[in-house]
């Protein structure tokens, strides 16, 4: 086997220095040869994006010799030299204006590279003058190839201004493709990006690129298919087969064919769309290096647009949708509110499971007809395996943190520690929004599922019986330990009285004393006579006084100018105008629930050590005492306070067979009817 090209991406070194290159020049060819002469491609990160480019921007320098090896040089290619501007746009764009800089500082390299004197501020009008003289000067067309061209949008999707500043520029940007001036003399282009989000986004930007994304033609145009896969890498296969026979993790009567499957179970799935199925080639690469079955592509970082929107909304991310999504989907272009699955599909963490037609009624001839669908899923053992940790680590806000509540969080369940457990996994949902938190209850269990499993312990959620759920199964050898129920309890308001007392309340004890004062003075001009407002300025030192001593003086009197429901109501519409929603949500909630928490938790615990035991006996949720289960409904939804765990260990059981195939039949997270939020 050839070098391995570790953190090599640039074709010409590749070439140089006799590393293995996996030949894409049939793919380049048909572009090439094709009636298309613009080209969009999206692929996750570290799919072989940079080399497919460098290795176009080879090709049109016209040395044949480089591609003799090559599929593309043994074919009737002509290899017509082409004058070519190549950007990389992953550069430093954390405000518009360095993104600006940081684009003309490359477009003027690539002038004086090529012996042209140009002269603009603008990256908009040097790009249309280098394309016009690269021209003039070859006299031939010239070829644009632009990388990771949505990287100044995606990596600033935590501020979303400068995302909108920098897409924005890209629109500019992108529109002298299109320009009837210049577009003559553009030949070929391609653009490649992990998403399509910031292109479509684009309203007159490059809508004319053809977009061979999910193209079957060109499933396998990155990544490593089985065939070549086979002919770079089945040869080596023997010392990473050796080397985990011997530390114990393949058997010792396993063969290369074994190897090989155990290794396309890792790292292969993806498919874009066609019946091709390409590995991993960044973890194939590394796979190789250390001969150790590892998650190299999980753990070499996060695309930034999907960390911010995991934060954003971290609920979107724990079920997405997974079922058949129209091809439409797969390129919506709404910035602010991308879907789950489109986003994690198009940052390598879902692929498509197969092509499906999607029925629809049209409108306007009253007739069924199909469009093109795809179902995802998740493409290997390698993403499978990390991605209920990666969710956690955003979450917890950093691997460290997480591995330490991971490791808290076996050791408490090893050591039937039902406070610590409570107590870990209430603080991974607090650090959801109120706000995030209204949904179905059944996306709480899901998100406690995934914590524990992320932590290596088999958990099963929502398990059927004939009067409703157990919430959550916990599984450890030999044992099983029980988490009765999951409420999500938003605060019910008392009345509207109520609220306006508690807002009102809580403007007092929040709001700064300026802002007050102001609003009450504003409301005692409005409602009283003006010459008694004077007076009662003149009284307490006259006209003299700063507006802001004026306006204190008034506040002080609001209780005796004012009525009563009127000071409340203007004291609670301070309070919605000023302060967080959290805020308002604590004290609303805080004010709602007012059960001692000690007596709950003993009913609480009293009524779970019932149900485990019945649990225990018959080995089915239907044996849960009716009485029991609506105690430990009724607890937790009085003191809920938006959402609670209760976790209560039972005794040592071999849980019914019914429970495990039943629950593992159905689909994870599914949702109920007939069980409201609040009791």
């Amino acid at each position: 086997m050839k070098r391995l090209p570790l953190g090599a991406y640039d074709f010409n070194y590749i070439i140089d220095n006799n590393y293995i290159y996996i030949d894409k020049t049939e793919y380049i060819y048909n572009m090439l040869k094709s009636d298309i002469e613009s080209f969009f491609l999206s692929r996750p990160r570290r799919f072989g994006k940079t080399l497919l480019v460098t290795t176009l921007r080879e090709l049109f320098s016209g040395n044949r010799d480089r591609f003799k090896n090559l599929w593309i040089g043994k074919s009737d290619y002509s290899f017509e030299k082409w004058p070519v501007i190549n950007l990389d746009l992953s550069t430093d764009a954390s405000t518009p204006d360095e993104f600006k800089s940081a684009l003309l500082e490359r477009l003027q390299e690539l002038a004086e590279g090529a012996g042209l004197k140009i002269k603009s501020g603008s990256p908009v009008r040097f790009f249309r003058k280098l394309i016009l003289k690269l021209s003039e000067k070859s006299k031939t067309k010239v070829a644009v190839l632009i990388d990771e061209y949505d990287a100044p949008v995606t990596r600033n999707m935590g501020n979303p201004m400068v995302a909108e500043a920098n897409a924005e520029m890209l629109h500019n940007f992108f529109a002298i493709l299109k320009n009837n001036e210049v577009a003559p003399f553009v030949g070929f282009t391609l653009v490649t990006g992990i998403t399509r989000y910031a292109l479509t986004s684009m309203d007159s930007g490059p809508n004319h690129l053809n977009d061979i994304s999910l193209a079957p033609e060109y499933a396998g145009v990155c990544g490593v298919t089985l065939n070549e896969f086979d002919e770079h890498f089945k040869g080596a296969l023997e010392v990473p087969l050796e080397r985990l026979k011997s530390s114990g993790f393949m058997p010792s009567s396993a063969g290369v064919d074994d190897m090989r499957a155990k290794v396309l179970k890792w790292y292969n799935g993806y498919n874009w769309g066609g019946e091709t199925r390409v590995l991993n080639p960044f973890s194939i690469l590394n796979f190789f290096n250390s001969n150790i079955l590892d998650k190299y592509w999980i753990r070499s970082g996060r695309p930034g647009h999907l960390t911010a929107l995991i934060k954003q909304r971290p609920l979107d991310f724990l079920m997405p949708t997974l079922e058949a999504l129209p091809a439409s989907e797969l390129k919506k272009s709404d910035l602010t509110r991308l879907a789950a699955g489109p986003v994690l599909f198009h940052s390598g963490y879902l692929t498509v499971d197969k092509v499906v037609p999607i029925p629809f009624f049209s409108v306007e001839t009253q007739e069924m007809g199909n469009e093109l669908g795809y179902s995802l899923k998740i493409p290997n053992l390698e993403v499978g395996s990390s991605w209920n940790k990666d969710l956690f680590s955003v979450i917890f806000d950093d691997d460290e943190r997480f591995a330490a509540n991971g490791g808290a969080l076996q050791k408490a369940f090893l050591e039937r520690d039902a406070a610590t457990v409570s107590g870990i996994i209430e603080k991974g949902l607090s650090r959801i929004s109120f706000f995030q938190r209204q949904r179905d209850e059944s996306v709480f269990h899901a998100l406690i599922q995934m914590l524990i499993t992320g932590m290596g312990i088999k958990a099963l959620p929502e398990i059927p019986s004939a009067e409703g759920r157990l919430d959550l199964l916990v599984f450890l050898p030999g044992e099983a330990y029980v988490i009765i129920e999951i409420k999500y309890c938003p605060a019910p308001s008392k009345s509207v009285k109520a609220d306006r007392e508690i807002l009102a309340a809580l403007a007092s004890a929040m709001i700064p004393d300026e802002i007050i004062n102001l609003s009450l003075s504003v409301e005692i001009w409005r409602k009283c006579e003006r010459g008694e407002v004077k007076r009662l300025i003149l009284a307490a030192g006259g006209e003299g006084l700063t507006k802001p001593e004026q306006n204190k003086i008034l506040a002080d009197k609001a209780g005796e100018l004012i009525s009563g429901p009127d000071l409340q109501s203007i004291l609670a519409d301070l309070a919605l105008k000023h302060l967080a929603k959290e805020e308002i949500a604590k004290a609303l909630s805080d004010a709602a629930y007012g059960a001692p928490r000690e007596e709950i938790d003993a009913a609480l615990a009293k009524a779970a050590q019932a149900a485990l035991e019945a649990i225990a006996e018959k080995g089915y949720h239907a044996s849960v005492p009716s009485q029991a289960k609506e105690i430990i409904d009724l607890g937790l939804a009085i003191y809920g306070n938006g959402n609670h765990v209760k976790v209560v260990f039972g005794p040592r059981v071999t849980p019914h067979a019914d429970i495990a195939s039943s629950r593992e039949a159905g689909q994870p997270g599914a949702k109920r009817k007939g069980r409201g939020k609040n009791r």
